[in-house]
């Protein structure tokens, strides 16, 4: 008997036991979650972020308090970085990141010192994918002489700007970046004041609005099939993907691989992420929280309106899967990825 009342004193002080005993209070009664956004306010990640904070404490025993921390820089690598380091792996701390933490680990670049591998998922929404918007005017610079049309990004590693990098590349788009952007809310406000030429974004409600003020769809990421091609999202049937303009000039083995890793990393969608070695029990409980807020319909209707009707979720035994396929490339294709970013964002 003694020893049996040690053990379950010892799982309690370290937040173990979700088995509750007549009168025992559950482990996250009273406290706050902190989910780690690595952009800014007013972007995708920030906004989704949000969505499932509003949430997941319905699902959660004990209904905790959940909040957004914004920690933007380098492209959400701040961020990751900073959870690799010192999150615990005691659930209070979750970290939703965009494809670009993704990109940013298969690509190795510099400054990246997490490994994704490592950590636990919690759930993934998979969002609809990105859609490229300019002036109508302005396009026939693309593909002719003129002013390079400018784009405008964080670091560059985002997963749409596949479609430029190997624009540029196969087909000589006359495109030039403005790198250093500390986020998409950003990015959409320059493109907005003509700072920029052309923007991408996967937001339902920003690409609603562009449209309605003027601004034309020319391109869109897609979504990566079991086939290894791109199918276009619902709202935007007549956007011909990347592939689409490439058609038989679409190439093969190494750089297109490389082309498919990048823009369709968002295949996996965006990770929530609990920390390395998080508590069996603790990460239990929050995936079991996240199946029951995939089947809320008042969440499916608010995810909806911020990331697209094609936007889903995936379990964690879905998105783990994927993820392991993208974290693991050849040297060869990660090499060619980091030819096109030394060769057109100086990296």
């Amino acid at each position: 008997m003694a020893k049996g009342l040690f053990y379950l004193v010892l799982a309690m002080g370290i937040g173990l036991t979700f088995d509750l005993l007549p009168g025992q209070e559950p482990y996250y009664k009273g406290k706050t979650i902190r989910i780690i956004a690595g952009f800014p306010s007013g972007g995708g990640v920030d906004v989704e972020a949000r969505v499932l904070a509003r949430y997941l404490p319905r699902y959660i025993p004990g209904n905790p308090n959940i909040i957004v921390q914004n920690m933007p820089g380098a492209g959400g690598l701040v961020a990751a970085n900073w959870f690799e380091q010192f999150a615990k792996p005691d659930g209070l701390t979750l970290h939703y990141t965009s494809t670009t933490s993704i990109n940013q680990q298969v690509l190795e670049a510099e400054g990246v010192k997490h490994d994704l591998q490592h950590w636990e998922v919690v759930g993934s929404v998979r969002r609809a994918t990105s859609v490229a918007l300019s002036r109508k005017e302005k396009l026939g610079r693309l593909t002719g002489p003129g002013e390079p049309l400018k784009i405008g990004v964080r670091s560059g590693d985002e997963s749409w700007n596949a479609i430029f990098l190997w624009g540029a590349e196969l087909l000589k788009w006359n495109v030039t970046w403005v790198v250093g952007y500390p986020g998409g809310g950003e990015i959409h406000l320059a493109f907005e004041r003509g700072e920029t030429d052309i923007f991408g974004t996967a937001t339902l409600p920003v690409l609603r609005k562009l449209v309605a003020a003027g601004f034309h769809p020319f391109v869109q990421q897609g979504s990566l099939t079991p086939s290894g091609s791109f199918q276009r999202r619902s709202e935007f049937r007549d956007v011909p993907t990347f592939e689409d303009i490439l058609k038989e000039r679409r190439p093969t083995a190494i750089v297109w691989q490389a082309y498919t890793s990048w823009a369709g990393a968002d295949s996996a969608g965006r990770p929530l992420y609990a920390a390395p070695k998080t508590t069996p029990d603790v990460l239990r409980v929050l995936r079991q929280a996240f199946v029951r807020t995939k089947e809320d319909p008042e969440f499916k209707a608010d995810l909806s309106k911020v990331a697209g009707e094609d936007a889903d979720v995936l379990l964690a035994q879905e998105a783990e899967p994927i993820l392991r396929q993208l974290l693991t490339v050849s040297p060869e294709v990660r090499d060619f990825a980091n030819g096109l970013m030394k060769k057109y964002l100086k990296r």
